[in-house]
């Protein structure tokens, strides 16, 4: 099967979808991973993806589980001739050696979810040192989003081609609540550094902001691991 025949399997309006990779193609219409043809926004059947494909997070391993259907001819990917096409490959090339988002975002994810441990910990004991660690932690790691924040867009770029699926705009979405509520957060605390044990709606206000970082991140960090692995 040459490129030509290949490219007629997208997995659309009924057509079974068949990828190419390293001399092969895949029939991947049954996989929950290739729905209507495409693989999280990135990848489209009928098309030779060995270069693409090579630069995935996942190993070989995955085509271990599905039969060759046949060979396919002309199976390198032919170079790209637009400028800007080279350039944003650059950049993804950069990226994969480097892993911006994936390094930049344990340092929120750890620092908030200290910060809710230590919070708990001084509303249990009255130690005020919990609070102040509390507080130390929430703020860097708030710091830490904006870094994360804008390496993950950087990702959504390179990688993604500003892919609109649900689970970009629910990782988008919950990424910016964080973000305004760290900012609100570190607001009442400066604001009054005695508001943790306050005991009025405002110190109510601020402790639950404070402990909701925790559900908020384990969205955030779900919808990314869906990206990642499907």
């Amino acid at each position: 099967m040459d490129r030509e025949e290949l490219s007629k399997f997208d997995g659309k309006e009924g057509r079974r979808a068949y990828i190419g990779y390293k001399g092969h193609v895949y029939d991947v219409t049954d996989s929950r991973l290739w729905k209507s043809g495409q693989h999280v926004k990135r990848h489209f059947a009928g098309r030779d993806l060995t270069e693409d494909l090579e630069k995935a997070p996942h190993t070989d391993e995955v085509f271990s589980r599905i039969q060759p259907v046949e060979a396919l001819t002309e199976s390198v990917a032919q170079v790209q001739s637009v400028s800007s096409d080279e350039f944003k490959a650059m950049l993804r090339d950069v990226y994969r050696k480097l892993h911006p988002h994936p390094m930049f975002i344990h340092f929120p994810m750890g620092l908030l979810s200290f910060a809710v441990f230590m919070q708990a910990m001084f509303l249990f004991t009255g130690q005020p040192s919990f609070e102040t660690t509390a507080f130390h932690c929430m703020a860097a790691g708030g710091a830490a989003l904006i870094p994360t924040i804008a390496s993950g867009f950087f990702s959504w770029w390179v990688n993604y081609h500003y892919a609109t699926s649900n689970v970009f705009i629910t990782k988008i979405a919950f990424s910016a609540l964080l973000l305004l509520m760290c900012t609100a957060e570190m607001w009442l605390r400066f604001s009054d550094p005695a508001i943790s044990a306050a005991g009025t709606g405002v110190s109510n206000l601020y402790n639950g902001l404070l402990f909701l970082n925790l559900p908020v991140m384990a969205i955030i960090g779900f919808n990314g691991g869906k990206i990642t692995w499907g």
